[in-house]
This record gives structure tokens, C-alpha cells and sequence, in this order.
């Protein structure tokens, strides 16, 4: 007969009050230890930056799989379970717009296009002048270079200084010749603008004489009709056409129509043509269009492209844009940004 049979039946029976004192015992130490434990404190003395020193960011980003992640992200399930009309009820519009500075994102957007078209056109435009160029130096028998410039250094202010190693210097690097500033302008560029000029001017002209006629009516009651033979809208045309043409040349050396094609009107020298230089110019105009325009020829024929008014006035028609500078802002703009992919040849 086994003598501990009496003992085990006991035995199971202490079993579980023993267990349960234990882990009544064991309850009440650890909320005392931790109603003891100044938590703050303990996190204060931690020096996070050690610990995270001691992660090893690489390693740990190395085991974790991106595309197994991410094919466990349901993102059809995600997207569906977001309300997106309660999203931009949250938006506060009238607030987003009063942060946002639209005048100068629409000034911005706007002056990219006005100063893109303006290089396509001055582009063209020379594109032109370099073909009627090759074009006469074949019927004259002489090797076309490229668009003439200066061969001395202007004074002080001068518009064709054109320095060694400066963009359109003719030891300077291949990409920086297609500068064209101070190269003496061709037949097309200055016959363009010619033809823009002529439209201001007229434009402007009759605007003026219908807002004239506008006002008289108003006032006495009486219209009036202007014909091409009243004397005096002739003269006040010419007076006109004087004012356009001198005060543009005197002041800035350009005209609109000069202006929209990049060339401009200076002396010989290249420096300022002044008021005395453009009211010539001016006057003498008219003689470049008697027998047939002859008086252009020189700008097709002459090594500095000058009329008979720029011989008269002493006045050349250089270029006033870079177009080295125009073909940067084109690639800058037509460049994708880093990390992405052309959307297009440029």
C-alpha cells in the first residue's frame, strides 16, 4: 500500500489557494513598485538621441519588404472608405484663396507665355534676316559669316561693346555667340517692325480722331466724318507720325513695333542716339522710300545695314536682346524636374 495515497488528495486540494495567495502576493508587489516609480523621472533620464544613435536605420529598413507591405494595403478598400465631399466640406475655401497671392501666380504664368512668344518671334524673325542674307551674299558671290557687328569698342554707355571672351566676341565658345546684342540688325527685323509701327501708329491715329469726333457730337450736337481729303487730318497725321517716331527714338532708341522685335535705333559709336539724332532720322525717313525705296538697299548691300536715314542721321539698328539668354529660359522652362520624365522634346 502506498503510504503518501492519503497525502495526495491533500496536496491537491492546497494546491490552489497556494497559487492563488502567490498571485495575490505578486499583484500587490507590482502595483506597489509601480505606484512607486516616478515615471517622468525615469523618462527624463533616457537619452533618446543615444538610443536612436544606436539603431541602425539601413539594417532595419533593409529586412522590411516595401512591396509586400504594399500589397497588403487594400488601396481600392482605403480609398473607398474616404468621404471625399465631407474632406472639402472641411476645406475652408474662402480662407485658401485669401492665402494664395493669385495676381502674382496669373502675373507669373502670364509673363512666361508674353516672354516665350516674344523669343519665338524675335527668333523668327532673325531666322529671316540670316536668310535674305546668305541669299545676297550667293547673288554678290561672297561667303555669309553671320550677322555683322562692330569692329570697334563703343564709348562710355555703349550699346555694341562687345569685349574678349563676352558673348558675341569672336573668340568666345560656340554657345555663347548666339548672343546677338549690338550685331547690326537685318532687312527682316527692322521691315517687321517697320510694319508694326505703321499699325500703332495708324491704329492709335484713328482712335483718336473717332473718339475727337465721339466728344464733338456729344457737346455741340453735330457729327463729323473724316475723309483722306480733309487737309487737316493729313497734317495732323504727319504731326502725328512725327511725334511717334522722334519722341520713341529720343527717348529709348525704340518704337513700339522696335521694341516687340528686340532692335533698337543708337549712334555710330553705339551710345544713346539723343533728341538731335532722332528728330534727323526722322525727317529724313521719307527720303528712303522715294524712287521705289531705293534708300533701303543699304541695309542689304552695307557691311554696318544701314538706310539712307541712318546715313543721313548717323544712326545704325543693332539687336537689343540676348538670344543666348532667350534659349536658356526656353530649355529652363521645357527641363523636367529632378527625378521626373520629359514630357516632351524641347
Amino acid at each position: 500500500m502506498d503510504p503518501f495515497a492519503r497525502l495526495r488528495p491533500v496536496g491537491k486540494r492546497l494546491a490552489p489557494p497556494a497559487e492563488a495567495l502567490a498571485q495575490g502576493l505578486a499583484e500587490r508587489v507590482v502595483d506597489l513598485v509601480v505606484s512607486a516609480l516616478d515615471v517622468d523621472a525615469l523618462l527624463g533620464r533616457v537619452d533618446v538621441n543615444a538610443l536612436l544613435g544606436r539603431v541602425d536605420v539601413d539594417a532595419l529598413l533593409d529586412r522590411v519588404d516595401v512591396d509586400r507591405l504594399l500589397a497588403r494595403v487594400g488601396i481600392d478598400d482605403l480609398l473607398a472608405r474616404v468621404d471625399i465631399d465631407d474632406l472639402l466640406a472641411r476645406v475652408d475655401m474662402d480662407e485658401l484663396l485669401a492665402q494664395t497671392d493669385l495676381g502674382a501666380v496669373i502675373a507669373r504664368s502670364s509673363g512666361g507665355v508674353a516672354s516665350n512668344a516674344l523669343d519665338v518671334l524675335r527668333s523668327q524673325a532673325v531666322g529671316l534676316d540670316e536668310f535674305i542674307a546668305r541669299w545676297v551674299g550667293r547673288l554678290r558671290r561672297r561667303n555669309y559669316t553671320g550677322p555683322p557687328r562692330p569692329a570697334h569698342v563703343g564709348g562710355r554707355g555703349g550699346a555694341m561693346s562687345v569685349r574678349p571672351g563676352e558673348p558675341g566676341a569672336p573668340g568666345a565658345p560656340a554657345a555663347t555667340r548666339e548672343s546677338l546684342q549690338g550685331h547690326y540688325a537685318g532687312f527682316a527685323s527692322r521691315f517687321a517692325a517697320y510694319a508694326a509701327d505703321a499699325g500703332t501708329s495708324t491704329g492709335v491715329f484713328m482712335l483718336t480722331l473717332a473718339a475727337v469726333s465721339f466728344a464733338v457730337s456729344v457737346v455741340t450736337g453735330r457729327s463729323i466724318n473724316w475723309t483722306r481729303n480733309d487737309a487737316w487730318a493729313g497734317i495732323a497725321y504727319l504731326a502725328w507720325l512725327f511725334i511717334y517716331f522722334a519722341y520713341s527714338w529720343a527717348a529709348s532708341g525704340k518704337t513700339f513695333g522696335m521694341a516687340l522685335f528686340g532692335i533698337r535705333v543708337v549712334r555710330s559709336d553705339g551710345t544713346h542716339a539723343g533728341a538731335r539724332r532722332a528728330v534727323l532720322r526722322t525727317l529724313a525717313l521719307p527720303l528712303s522710300f522715294l524712287v521705289f525705296g531705293l534708300g533701303f538697299l543699304g541695309i542689304l548691300l552695307g557691311r554696318r545695314r544701314r538706310a539712307l536715314h541712318d546715313v543721313i542721321a548717323g544712326t545704325v539698328v543693332i539687336y537689343s536682346w540676348d538670344a543666348r539668354a532667350a534659349r536658356l529660359r526656353f530649355l529652363a522652362r521645357a527641363s523636367p524636374p529632378l527625378g521626373g520624365s520629359p514630357s516632351g522634346v524641347p
